[in-house]
């Protein structure tokens, strides 16, 4: 005898968890009643019966993507429930389904004769909500979710977002930023508060200037060949030097903060020569400086200049003799002084 099934059946939405015993989860199923009728109308009591639901989306007439089966027994009025969700899945995943981005229809089918299609309102959308966990407690919208929450991303923190922040007013951000010299100038970083701190300590902060001074000490110290070049160390001495940068055992001036430097070096030469010449430079200097020297006997020579220079960078003097004949360099009387201009 062919069956069919009255379509008084009740779709039901879950209900608020609220609404439930304390100790119960959420489950995401819609109930499902009706009352099974033979085809001439007659009440099916006390009967197994086999119910099948197909969800469909977009429309009615669409390839479902899910069907379960479920085998109930009626009462004696005929009537039976069942939880859509529930059932043993023939085709598709339940919990997978997307449900409210376009109207969903259910199609009943009962023992394996199709009874008919309807489409389901906006009560099943609230699986949707329970899927996320949010849910609305007066004023405010909140989230039981006990992990992490991500935005097109997998979580590593509590709220994890890959895009932006966009608030009511101003710009919007990308960015925690920890860079202490706020030297990316940017409009969509927000910074921590210790790289605040940090640049804050750092401007307002009175920095020691760096200024220095070395003498030489002896006479005699050092022979300059003809026509040769060379390393002027004779600085034995430290007068001053304020950041400790002059490296006395290589006698050289290591910067100790890149900006621009103020360098003077006075050298003296002991010869018997009425004449020479001699160049005296920084090794960091990209040109020439000479000075020409008469009266050989007892005389200086001395070389200046502005200079940008980089942290760690390290500057000595250099002399080269011109003449035919050989010089000696004499530490007293010579002298190695410099500061930084900003």
């Amino acid at each position: 005898m062919k069956k069919t099934i009255t379509n008084f059946l009740v779709f039901s939405a879950l209900l608020f968890c609220t609404l439930l015993p304390a100790q119960s989860v959420q489950k995401n199923f819609i109930n499902y009643q009706g009352v099974a009728r033979s085809a001439s109308g007659d009440i099916l009591a006390d009967e197994s019966i086999n119910i099948q639901i197909a969800i469909k989306f977009g429309a009615p007439d669409i390839a479902a993507s899910y069907v379960e089966n479920h085998t109930i027994t009626t009462n004696a009025n005929g009537v039976f429930g069942l939880l859509i969700g529930d059932g043993v899945p023939v085709t598709g995943d339940f919990n997978a389904l997307q449900w409210g981005g376009i109207a969903s229809y259910v199609t009943v089918s009962l023992n394996g004769a199709e009874i008919g299609t309807n489409e389901l309102m906006a009560v099943p959308y609230a699986i949707t909500s329970g899927d996320t966990k949010w849910f609305s407690n007066g004023n405010d919208i909140e989230n039981i979710n006990s992990g992490n929450v991500g935005i097109n991303r997998n979580p590593t923190s509590k709220l994890d977002v890959n895009g932006d922040l966009r608030l009511q007013n101003g710009t919007s951000v990308n960015e925690i930023s920890t860079d202490e010299t706020m030297g990316g100038n940017s409009n969509n970083a927000i910074p921590t508060e210790r790289a605040v701190k940090t640049y804050v300590d750092n401007a307002t902060a009175t920095t020691t200037p760096v200024v220095f001074k070395v003498r030489g000490n002896g006479f005699a110290v050092k022979d300059l060949d003809a026509n040769t070049t060379i390393e002027t160390d004779i600085w034995d001495i430290r007068t001053y030097d304020t950041r400790n940068a002059f490296n006395t055992t290589t006698k050289r001036f290591v910067v100790p903060e890149s900006g621009y430097y103020y360098l003077h070096a006075v050298v003296r030469q002991s010869n018997a020569l009425t004449t020479s010449i001699f160049r005296i430079s920084f090794n960091v200097d990209t040109g020439v400086d000479f000075t020409q020297i008469v009266d050989g006997d007892d005389v200086k020579t001395d070389v200046s200049g502005i200079y940008f220079l980089n942290t760690g960078q390290e500057v000595f003097v250099s002399l080269r003799n011109f003449g035919p004949n050989d010089v000696r360099v004499d530490g007293t009387g010579s002298w190695f002084e410099g500061y930084k201009i900003n």
